[in-house]
């Protein structure tokens, strides 16, 4: 489960919610991080362990740390980010950080991708993965729509990222919200990330209660199915957050609680997979 439902600085003040979620049969939670502090985060790895609550963890770039930025100050604040939250995933005891790594969110140029930004990209990412490697850490590069991003929309896209970066550590996140926005169908964009599918998000087309939206859930797992797909499914719903304004501009609560989205949410995965198995 991502824990940003519960907003961006997760801490042991949610440890109820972390409780909650291993009792309705979570086996993990992906954690943001965004500067918590060392102390911070180990005891929150103790409570996970103690849950027996497994983590991975998530980034979103600012626009002061953009990898694709045509100022090299700014690429590098991004490349210097980037190790730092990989330096926060390993006090956590996370082997994978995740989200659109490739720049920062909600930032445009006015103008298609261009190759200079491609490549400005690569180096980052690459650099920023042979950091992570030294500690055990892959990166999962989330493709965003076109609302978010414009370097990297599709499957595909994230796919040839990988493959330039050419690094072991370094594969697909695919989140069916955006999935739904750019992608033709889940047949399609899932097989087009090939072996570099590292991670799934399972997120509404609303952000919100899973089944109650535009998502193709039984042909998305059909096709994960059809993979053999053996990672995460990351249950993903954002809620209005404290600050006024927030990268993904949810500006209303697309389920009735937090807990109840948490419930159904993990009861409709089991459903879909108990009729594929059948």
């Amino acid at each position: 489960m991502d824990m940003r439902l519960w907003g961006d600085s997760t801490g042991v003040a949610q440890l109820p919610v972390l409780e909650l979620l291993a009792e309705q049969g979570y086996q993990g939670v992906e954690i943001p991080v965004c500067g918590q502090g060392s102390s911070a985060l180990k005891l929150l790895r103790v409570a996970l362990e103690e849950l027996d609550l497994e983590v991975t963890t998530s980034t979103r770039l600012p626009p002061q740390a953009n990898p694709v930025s045509p100022d090299p100050a700014v690429r590098q604040a991004a490349l210097d980010y980037l190790r730092a939250r990989v330096d926060e995933s390993a006090v956590l005891g996370s082997s994978m950080l995740a989200g659109g790594l490739f720049q920062a969110q909600g930032v445009f140029s006015g103008k298609p991708p261009s190759d200079r930004e491609w490549e400005w990209s690569r180096q980052c990412l690459r650099a920023a993965a042979e950091y992570a490697a030294g500690m055990g850490i892959s990166l999962a590069i989330e493709f965003q729509s076109r609302f978010d991003a414009h370097l990297i929309n599709t499957a595909a896209d994230a796919a040839r990222m990988c493959r330039d970066i050419g690094l072991g550590n370094v594969g697909v996140l695919y989140n069916t919200f955006h999935a739904h926005v750019e992608e033709f169908n889940p047949a399609r964009a899932l097989p087009a990330a090939g072996e570099q599918l590292l991670h799934v998000r399972l997120s509404e087309s609303h952000r919100g209660e899973l089944g109650r939206g535009q998502v193709q859930w039984h042909e998305t797992f059909a096709t994960l199915d059809f993979l053999d797909y053996r990672g995460w499914l990351m249950v993903q719903a954002l809620a209005v957050g404290a600050e006024a304004v927030t990268p993904e501009n949810i500006w209303r609560n697309s389920f009735d609680s937090r807990e109840q989205l948490s419930a159904d949410a993990i009861r409709l995965i089991r459903q879909i997979l108990r009729i594929q198995r059948q």
